[in-house]
């Protein structure tokens, strides 16, 4: 028995294993439900060296999860100001996931302005013009505050400020920080995800409505996509991987993908009357093709130092498979003595009639056009913006922007580059060589392009105008005075943010605001190394972290990846049809749609000032396997033609008028479900489903223009070598 007849006889098993797995998956995800972890492992963790420093960093000082509430009136040192803060704090620190938290409320009344107008304090807990102050609040790491998740502690901190607001009018707001953020954007794209994902359903319910003339049919694809996304996200609950930003990738391109099969099989299996087993065997080394192909875009993500990018790959790969299952036993469950009745046959139809004779009247102009428009799409690389600032990622008005930059404005920025001083001979690493080398770096960098301040343990050196120390004795000394007269506002160990006593560490910052690229970020950092290391001399090891310069590295490694996956997409696209096809010759050929249509999706990002980031440039594999789709569908067919003893003119008109309805169909269903995620509220998906859109046109062009095309000029090129022969 092979392999169509096994799925025909077991397909009823098939489809309630399926199900009974998808129902399970669904109950899964309302509990124990995704998970609810956000951070910074969860989100960005990695294995590269980067994240081992940053947790160091962590563990040896305050961690990077922080939430910042700033108030901001007339006089942010007037009693109701204070009493703002104090009441915001003690709020708060009621709250198990704040493990500190910071305010110039908790100075004592007579230093309180003292305080506030020294290095320490001025541009951190209290601005520059003396009219806004912040709290800032030391979150603990999720995994240790399992009885209040994240959510519920953002929701309290929110209750707070507008209790806040309702005991002192005219004092302004804002909740921020990086705890805060990642939970809203995360938020964001889902709630965004929820929302048009149900109208890319039902705009994709009716293009199917339409396509297929019956209701009861265009169920078939879609319980098949939502049956493959239930299962992705059902394993991910079960292997306990946290889906977060790529959860809308995720959904949308298995869903799209797999339904893009079941219109192929829809529409075949008018060609064979009902026949299921006819159609699987017509059909199945198509499909298995098309899903590989991308599978093996996907699997090249493995290899990629970030964990989250190497759970979605195998999250995909998943939802790929059991989507491409489920089709093809769904196929024999739904279609069996079924026929489509299309209500958009003719319009098709007639597009089809009239591609087809551009194709056979003028095909070199048609292939000289293609060619020309898909050098331009790669000419306007060079025009690509390249854009890795986080707050693009939201539409100006969006409240997790302004926000952000309201604090940006008034405060010391929130991402800083952080240096980890050690002794290598393990002594105590505050000498007086060290102090001085900090501030040689402040004074070197502070105010150097994005950088607007350094902080370290020598701006509590020179607290009030003290000089430096310079022997190890008055370092000492110093250290022991600042711990018993700051230890009433700072706590017991005021030094503890700055220097770690058990192991002799020392930390600097340098807050930085956002603009630079990826690379500027990263030279940056390294150049801040590099001099330290000169100052410091061999005898201290100086390591460079922090947010800034670490998801720098992680926006370069997303970069780098997805350039390792479009390259192991056009190789597994040209491999696969190669054995698909049997024909390495057919497999040159059928590279030019999806390669068009990759050079057309960066011309259209050119074009529409499309920034090119960490979202937008899976367009290109994306692109690239979505189109290759009807490439491998129509060259299976016409390769099935011209085994027939078909001439090629005759297999290209055959094909045409009949696996070009499926692929039009298919293009129109993925078109109307990416088109409405152009409504986003998160940019980069607002880009991704606007582009795509609009790419699956142009490769649908590329596959009933170029193709033929092609196919034909070959065809009258070979006899016309044969005949001079």
């Amino acid at each position: 028995m092979d392999a169509a007849g096994f799925i025909d006889r077991w397909h009823r098993v098939i489809l309630l294993l399926g199900g009974a797995l998808a129902v399970a998956s669904i109950v899964s995800l309302w509990r124990p439900g995704l998970s609810d972890d956000y951070s910074l492992r969860t989100l960005a963790g990695s294995s590269s060296e980067q994240f081992g420093t940053l947790e160091q960093f962590i563990d040896k000082f305050a961690g990077v999860e922080l939430a910042i509430i700033v108030v901001r009136s007339d006089d942010a040192l007037s009693r109701d100001s204070q009493q703002c803060l104090a009441q915001i704090v003690a709020d708060a620190q009621a709250l198990p996931a704040v493990d500190s938290a910071a305010a110039i409320s908790q100075a004592p009344v007579l230093f309180r302005k003292m305080i506030a107008e020294s290095d320490i304090v001025r541009g951190l807990l209290v601005s520059e013009d003396g009219k806004a102050a912040s709290v800032v609040l030391q979150m603990r790491d999720d995994s240790d505050v399992r009885d209040m998740p994240r959510s519920e502690t953002v929701a309290a901190l929110k209750n707070s400020l507008a209790r806040a607001r309702q005991d002192f009018p005219g004092h302004e707001m804002v909740l921020t920080g990086p705890y805060v953020l990642s939970y809203e954007m995360t938020h964001l794209v889902w709630d965004d995800l929820i929302t048009f994902g149900l109208w890319g359903a039902l705009a994709a319910t009716l293009v199917l409505v339409l396509s297929l003339g019956s209701l009861k049919l265009a169920c078939y694809p879609l319980l098949v996509g939502v049956a493959s996304v239930a299962l992705a996200l059902g394993a991910s609950v079960a292997m306990g991987v946290n889906t977060a930003l790529n959860l809308p990738m995720l959904v949308l391109l298995s869903a799209v993908l797999t339904i893009a099969n079941c219109v192929h099989l829809a529409v075949g299996h008018d060609e064979t009357r009902g026949n299921a087993q006819a159609t699987l065997r017509r059909l199945l080394r198509p499909c298995v093709g098309v899903v590989g192909t991308t599978v093996v875009g996907f699997a090249a993500l493995a290899v990629s130092p970030l964990q989250p990018v190497r759970s979605f790959s195998l999250l995909m790969i998943l939802a790929l498979s059991a989507g491409l299952v489920l089709s093809l036993a769904g196929a024999c469950a739904s279609l069996s003595h079924r026929t489509t009745i299309p209500l958009l046959r003719w319009p098709i139809y007639r597009l089809l009639r009239a591609t087809l004779i551009a194709v056979h009247s003028k095909p070199v102009f048609v292939v000289v056009i293609f060619a020309a428009l898909g050098l331009w799409g790669v000419a306007l690389t060079s025009q690509l913006e390249f854009n890795l600032k986080f707050l693009d990622n939201f539409r100006p008005t969006d409240e997790i922007r302004t926000n952000y930059e309201f604090v940006q404005r008034t405060l010391t920025p929130m991402q800083s580059i952080e240096l980890l001083i050690d002794r290598r001979d393990g002594g105590p690493a505050l000498t007086p060589r060290a102090v001085q080398a900090m501030s040689t770096l402040a004074e070197e960098f502070a105010g150097q392009g994005p950088i607007t301040r350094a902080v370290s343990v020598v701006d509590f050196m020179t607290f009030a105008g003290w000089k430096l120390p310079d022997t190890q004795t008055a370092v000492d000394q110093r250290v022991a005075l600042i711990e018993s007269t700051m230890s009433a506002v700072l706590g017991d160990n005021p030094l503890a943010a700055f220097v770690n006593r058990e192991s002799g560490t020392l930390r600097m910052g340098f807050f930085a605001n956002e603009g630079p690229t990826a690379r500027e970020k990263i030279a940056l950092g390294d150049a801040i190394q590099q001099r330290a290391q000169e100052l410091f001399g061999d005898a201290y090891e100086v390591r460079v972290t922090g947010l800034y310069h670490f998801y720098a590295h992680v926006a370069r490694d997303l970069l780098r990846d997805q350039a390792v996956s479009l390259l192991a997409s056009v190789v597994g696209v040209f491999v696969t049809m190669s054995l698909v096809l049997k024909s390495w010759r057919l497999a040159i050929l059928g590279m030019a749609p999806p390669l068009f249509a990759g050079a057309s999706c960066v011309g259209l990002m050119a074009l529409l000032h499309v920034p090119f980031n960490t979202v937008t440039s899976m367009m290109l594999a994306i692109a690239l396997g979505i189109a290759v789709d009807d490439t491998i569908h129509y060259l299976w067919r016409y390769r099935q033609c011209r085994a027939r003893g078909h001439s090629v003119a005759r297999a290209v008109t055959a094909t045409h008028l009949t696996i070009g309805q499926a692929c039009t169909l298919s293009r129109i269903v993925i078109a109307a479900g990416f088109a409405v995620m152009g409504f986003s509220r998160f940019l980069p998906i607002a880009y991704f489903g606007g582009v795509i859109s609009v790419v699956m046109g142009v490769a649908l062009s590329a596959n009933l223009v170029l193709l033929p095309a092609l196919l034909l000029l070959v065809d009258r090129y070979s006899r016309r070598a044969e005949a001079t022969a």
